[in-house]
């Protein structure tokens, strides 16, 4: 499945980030264990909603210091290509 394969091409990307990813219909929700990779998630959202590829981010802060955001993907295409050029800078 088409979609299976963008999810595990999005967990490649994040595999430095030390975060888990998971995908429920157009939810999108990623928990990062370090907070800064949560601040660099963070910091760089608004850029993926200025493009169009995410929207509605809810952050929370949740047991053992886990930092997890649940958002929705609009373009998972997109999404990939903003998430490897904000690693890349």
């Amino acid at each position: 499945m088409e979609l299976n394969r963008k999810v595990e091409k999005l967990i490649e990307i994040l595999k430095d980030k030390n975060c888990t990813v998971e995908k429920h219909s157009s939810v999108m929700e990623i928990t990062f264990s370090q907070e800064e990779d949560a601040h660099w998630f963070e910091n760089i959202f608004d850029n993926y909603q200025r493009e169009s590829a995410v929207s509605c981010l809810m952050s929370m802060r949740g047991a053992n210091d886990r930092y997890k955001f649940v958002f929705n993907v609009k373009d998972m295409d997109q999404f990939i290509n903003l998430l490897e050029k904000s690693k890349d800078s």
